[in-house]
This record gives structure tokens, C-alpha cells and sequence, in this order.
């Protein structure tokens, strides 16, 4: 993190540090002009003093627009509501630099510089509380344009009381304080929109990466408790005529219990990281031994590979999910004496993956239960690594294919 991050982070944390410099900087744009008009006066009274108190009290509402929006708005409202009420005062025109504008002209108090301020705080207002409380600033702040209009032509020295002078002052007060107000809206809309985009990437990244958990731990566990349950019914029934065979599966078991085991250990592992790594993908090459694992449950499984692959590490691990995933349901829903081909194509311009059962004799052994999530797991990963999946019933079994493009670019 740099300095600037640091500073940053400060500041959002102590927000009225920066508001009191704002307060500072609108001092200094608006304090020097606002003494002028005081000293102009040609009477020193205690109107003068009451207003310069409430300029003031404005300019230090702008330090505390932040931490306590509403109490600094109701202070600032306060400040021009005085001095809205106060007796019109008599300037000297040259000492405002209006010369030739005659002898004496008589002003508002509220035409010191320092009341613009009051839009800042009205603008927190809009940007910082919520909607029926920044109708009501508005409110007031409209409310405050027409009562300085009609104060306005009160003072004949300064502003014709002509009804169209009127009007135009009044429409250029309400527009600033309708524009400040709109302006702070979409401040306060923005950020908020800001915020709920950011909880719902957040929500997304979360449920992708559970669905991500799901096809991982599904991919390890369904396979490997299908097979171990296959082999315990096929050790179970020939026990007691052939105790070597029942062995055998106990052996299968064991093997496939420990390489879960094993496959399951990695997945938490890369969970529990920091700052997680890739998980290890799987790939074609592990095929042929997937094969000799699922017919060691009694399935007879053949394999047919043409070509060389040329496809992405991403596009190799979706076939080996989906090989898998395909003999997984073949162990656990094919009837006895299925067949299944799993045929592995590579093209010129393609590379296919098909698994193919023919359903078996039909009955004769129970189906081991299942989700039924495997297949859409399956087929967002092709997707996922640019492929095409299908898959559904063919020639009374069932049929998963998959096709990937060669020289697709891995998805980053």
C-alpha cells in the first residue's frame, strides 16, 4: 500500500479533517468579500455583528457536514433564517468599488458572500440522508428563495422592485438551490448504486465459487463412492464361494478410498490457502487408468483414442470431469453386463469426447442414488473451456459428448 492509499484511507476515517479544511478554503473565498460589504456599512450596529456571527456559524457547519449532517444543516439554517430577519443595512457604494452607483445604496444582509455557503450544506444533505429527509432540505431551501425574494424588494437602493427583476431573482435562486440539490442526489444514488453492484459481484463471486466447491468435491467423492459401492456388492455376493475374488474388491476399495481421500485433502488444501493457487486439473492422460479403475467394477469399458490432442490444459480437464462423470452413471445407473465406449477423437479442427452406454440387460441390481447434479456441473465446465456438451438418451442407453475447438484460447 502506498502513501497515497494510506492517506486515503485516514482521510475516509477522519472525514472531518478534510471538511474542516474545506471549511478553511471557503473562508477564504468568501470571507474577505463578505468583511467588505460590513465595513461599507455607514452605520456600525449590531446588525452587523449578528450577521458576521452567522456567517460563522455557516462556515463551520461545512467542517461538520460529514460527521453530523442533519445538526450542521439545521445550524445553517438557523444562521440565514437570522439573517434573512434582519433590517436591510446602508453601504457606501464606493467602498464596495461602485463608485459611480450613487451615494448610499441600502442591501439585505443576506447578500453577503457568505450565505452561499449554505448550499454546501445542502448539498450534504442531498448526498448524505436519505430521500424524505433531503425532500425536506429542499423544501426549505425553496422555502428560503421566495422569502429572500420578497425581503429582495424591500431594498429599493440596491435592486429595482420591479415585478420582472423579481421573478428573474427568484428563478435564479430557486435554480441553485434545485440544482445543488439534484446535484448531491446523484452523488447519494451513485454511491449507493456503487454499492449495491459491489454486493452483487460479491454475492456472484460467492456463489460461483460454491458451485465451484460442489463440482470439485462431487467429481471426487460421487465417483469414487460409486465404484467402492459396486465393489462391496460384488465382494459381498461372491464371498462365499470365492474369498480371493472378495479380496480383490476389498483391495479396489481401499485404493479408491485412499485416492479420494487423497483428491479431497488437495481441494481443502487450496481452500484453506490465503492466497489460493490453481488446483491441480486433471488431464487426458489419466484416462486409461480412470478406465481400468471403473472396470475393475464389472462394467465393460472400452477405449478408442485417434489423433493427438491439441487441446487447452482448461479443455483437457473438462473432458477428463466429463469422462468420468459419464462412467460414474454408467456404474451407477447402466444394468448389469453394460457396455460402455468412451471414444476420444482428435481432429484437424476438433477435438470430440464421447461416452456411450448401451443401458445394459436392464435390471438385475439396484441404482445407487444420486443428486443428479453431475451432468450440469459437467457441462459448465466444457463451457466454461469453449466447448459444446450434449447429452441424453441414444439406442436404449445413454449418450455424453462433448466437442472442443482446436486453437481456442484458454479462458483467463
Amino acid at each position: 500500500m502506498t502513501w497515497t492509499d494510506r492517506a486515503d484511507r485516514w482521510m475516509r476515517a477522519h472525514p472531518v479533517v478534510p471538511d474542516a479544511l474545506l471549511a478553511l478554503a471557503v473562508a477564504a473565498v468568501v470571507g474577505p468579500p463578505s468583511l467588505e460589504v460590513l465595513r461599507a456599512a455607514t452605520r456600525q450596529d449590531w446588525t452587523l455583528w449578528v450577521a458576521g456571527g452567522c456567517g460563522l456559524v455557516l462556515l463551520a457547519t461545512v467542517a461538520l457536514r460529514r460527521i453530523a449532517t442533519a445538526t450542521a444543516f439545521l445550524l445553517a439554517g438557523l444562521a440565514m433564517a437570522v439573517t434573512v430577519a434582519l433590517p436591510n443595512t446602508v453601504v457606501r457604494p464606493e467602498g464596495l468599488g461602485l463608485a459611480g452607483a450613487g451615494e448610499e445604496m441600502e442591501i439585505p444582509l443576506f447578500f453577503l458572500p457568505s450565505s452561499a455557503v449554505y448550499l454546501v450544506l445542502l448539498h450534504a444533505v442531498a448526498a448524505q440522508r436519505p430521500r424524505p429527509e433531503s425532500l425536506l432540505a429542499l423544501g426549505i431551501g425553496v422555502a428560503g428563495a421566495l422569502l429572500c425574494t420578497a425581503r429582495t424588494a424591500t431594498a429599493y437602493g440596491a435592486l429595482p422592485a420591479g415585478w420582472l427583476t423579481l421573478l428573474l431573482a427568484l428563478l435564479a435562486l430557486v435554480a441553485a438551490v434545485a440544482g445543488t440539490w439534484a446535484v448531491g442526489r446523484s452523488h447519494f444514488d451513485r454511491r449507493r448504486r456503487l454499492v449495491e453492484e459491489a454486493a452483487g459481484a460479491a454475492e456472484r463471486a460467492a456463489t460461483e465459487e460454491r458451485r465451484r466447491i460442489a463440482r470439485d468435491m462431487h467429481d471426487i467423492v460421487a465417483h469414487s463412492l460409486a465404484v467402492i459401492v459396486r465393489q462391496a456388492e460384488g465382494g459381498s455376493a461372491i464371498a462365499g464361494r470365492s474369498p480371493a475374488r472378495a479380496a480383490q474388491a476389498l483391495s479396489v476399495i481401499a485404493d479408491t478410498a485412499r485416492e479420494a481421500l487423497t483428491d479431497m485433502r488437495g481441494t481443502l488444501q487450496v481452500l484453506r490457502e490465503a492466497a489460493p493457487r490453481e488446483a491441480v486439473r486433471p488431464s487426458l492422460a489419466e484416462v486409461p487408468a480412470l478406465v481400468e479403475r471403473v472396470r475393475a467394477t464389472g462394467v465393460d469399458v472400452r477405449l478408442v483414442e485417434r489423433g493427438s490432442a491439441a487441446v487447452t490444459a482448461a479443455a483437457a480437464a473438462a473432458a477428463y470431469r466429463l469422462i468420468q462423470e459419464a462412467l460414474t452413471n454408467s456404474v451407477k445407473h447402466a444394468g448389469p453386463h453394460a457396455t460402455v465406449t468412451v471414444t476420444i477423437a482428435h481432429e484437424p479442427e476438433a477435438s470430440v469426447v464421447v461416452v456411450d452406454d448401451d443401458g445394459g440387460d436392464g435390471g438385475g441390481r439396484s441404482a445407487v442414488p444420486g443428486a443428479g447434479v453431475g451432468l450440469r456441473g459437467v457441462q459448465e465446465r466444457v463451457w466454461a473451456a469453449g466447448g459444446t456438451f450434449e447429452a441424453g438418451p441414444a439406442d436404449g442407453g445413454f449418450r455424453v459428448r462433448a466437442e472442443f475447438r482446436v486453437g481456442d484460447r484458454e479462458p483467463g
